[in-house]
């Protein structure tokens, strides 16, 4: 939980941080368009020359320190660290190279050349931190890993947005992150320091690279699946405005990833566990009251989202935004979709089936790239949405048929139709709120009454139908910080009869 919970904490400081330079006007929508692009090809810079090489790391590592052999484990640790720094200094040479093709085909000029550049060298660090973060992993020292997360992405986001600020734009983004990479990097390389013996040899390569290839073939697919959209609607359309608004609508929608995130990382050693156990019947018993959690809280808030979407686009980044409205619907909806898929997905892996998980995503990536060339040019932005809604819906049921071939796939049907029920109680109210209050008082007013009228009306329905029992209760007082506690139980008072 504590790794999860530095999650959804990284998200908010991420959603923060847009927020800010889109309120402040500091970054326009077409430096966003910009910046998701410069993103796209650092992901991919990090993902070439990084080839899984941290989990391999993790793996290895703490095989050796499991059997107490701290010389062999830091002969890991040098053997990688220095792979990953050839391959970083490889890569930063072909991206100076390439630089001013990419500028070119992208922007149609070359002056972004020098911030790709810039971009990569931040790729380069980051892949640094991931692996003294693996060795740390490996060490079992959680809490340093968190440290380092949080550092990064508080002091990157910091000093990016006061560099955007002093009318820097992207390249102040640029350094702000580079500085915020030094900064994690210096603690982590402390964090780690004399944690393991000068090592006398290296560790042999091939048996790492044996195993972090698949890891890296699948990270190029996933790569794939998260840029697809963004990538192919900025080459079809030229449009950066457009793309620096969907990219705050995807970035935005990510931050729902809090609700499902704590589920998948705390279900899955108990999966494997249980699998090891030879007990399928258990992990259907955890699906079915996972999908319970998970469908309580998926539907009233993505569905909510996907009606008052103008509204939320407004508050958070401003009027200008709300083009981004029927993206972020569907993409609110599509959530529903991906949480439940990436508890099949948790399970799938937990089960050990994990080249099924990489076909899935391979299909789901082949056909996402054919439906984007095919909506992109009529719809744009929501055609790029609804093809990330389409590929969830075909990969959630490869997973479902993936799953039944080995354990039976339950979910708490109850939770689902009254959640269902429940949640569309609240569409009437909340289209009237949305298309009476709108243009009389400020968004954030109108935010905070759809909030509240559709929370008590949510909570009602769920009242009347019977929908949730002192077990409920229970689970979300252990999941939920100890302050809540009290406001949990008024709740379950009010709401268990």
């Amino acid at each position: 939980m504590q790794i999860a919970s530095v999650n959804a904490a990284e998200y908010m400081v991420m959603a923060l941080f847009y927020i800010f330079v889109t309120k402040t006007g500091t970054l326009t929508q077409t430096d966003l368009g910009v910046l998701s692009i410069l993103t796209f090809l650092t992901t991919t810079f990090s993902d070439l020359t990084r080839l899984a090489l941290p989990t391999a790391l993790t793996k290895f590592a703490s095989e050796n320190l499991g059997k107490n052999q701290l010389e062999e484990a830091a002969a890991i640790q040098k053997t990688v660290t220095r792979t990953m720094l050839v391959l970083s200094i490889i890569g930063l040479v072909i991206m100076a190279i390439v630089s001013g093709p990419l500028s070119q085909y992208f922007w149609i000029t070359p002056t972004y050349a020098p911030i790709i550049i810039l971009m990569a060298t931040y790729g380069s660090l980051f892949n640094l931190i991931l692996l003294y973060k693996s060795g740390l992993q490996a060490l079992r020292l959680f809490g340093k890993m968190a440290t380092i997360t949080l550092i990064f992405s508080i002091s990157s986001r910091t000093i990016a947005a006061i560099l955007a600020l002093l009318h820097l734009g992207v390249l102040g983004v640029s350094i702000g992150y580079i500085s915020g990479a030094v900064i994690a990097l210096s603690a982590a390389i402390i964090f780690f320091y004399h944690r393991l013996p000068r090592p006398n040899d290296n560790a042999p390569l091939r048996p790492i690279l044996h195993f972090s290839l698949p890891l890296f073939f699948s990270q190029i697919v996933i790569l794939v699946l998260h840029w697809a959209d963004t990538v192919i609607l900025a080459s079809m359309t030229s449009n950066y405005a457009l793309v620096g608004i969907y990219y705050i609508v995807v970035r935005s929608i990510q931050v729902l990833s809090i609700i499902w995130i704590p589920i998948t990382v705390t279900i899955f050693p108990v999966l494997s566990a249980r699998y090891g156990l030879h007990d399928p019947k258990s992990i259907g018993n955890i699906l079915r009251d996972s999908s319970r959690y998970l469908l309580y809280m998926l539907f009233p808030v993505c569905l909510g989202l996907a009606l008052i979407a103008p509204t939320a686009l407004t508050l958070f980044y401003g009027p200008g935004y709300t083009p981004g409205a029927t993206p972020l619907a569907i993409l609110s909806i599509a959530s529903i979709i991906l949480a439940l898929y990436s508890l099949f997905t948790a399970t799938i892996i937990a089960i050990g089936k994990t080249k099924d998980v990489l076909k899935i995503d391979t299909v789901s990536a082949l056909l996402s790239i054919a439906l984007l060339i095919v909506l992109v040019p009529f719809l744009e932005a929501t055609g790029a949405a609804l093809t990330r809604l389409i590929v969830q819906m075909i990969s959630l049921m490869l997973a479902i048929y993936v799953l039944r071939r080995h354990i039976k796939v339950q979910l708490d049907k109850e939770a689902a139709w009254k959640s269902f029920v429940a949640s569309t109680a609240t569409i009437p109210f909340l289209i009237a709120l949305e298309s009476t209050l709108c243009a009389k008082i400020p968004a954030i007013q109108v935010f905070t009454i759809e909030i509240l009228v559709a929370a008590c009306i949510y909570l009602f329905s769920l009242y009347i139908l019977k929908a949730l029992n002192s077990q409920d209760f229970k689970l979300l007082r252990q999941a939920s910080p100890r302050f809540l506690s009290k406001y949990i139980s008024l709740l379950e008072k009010i709401l268990v009869h």
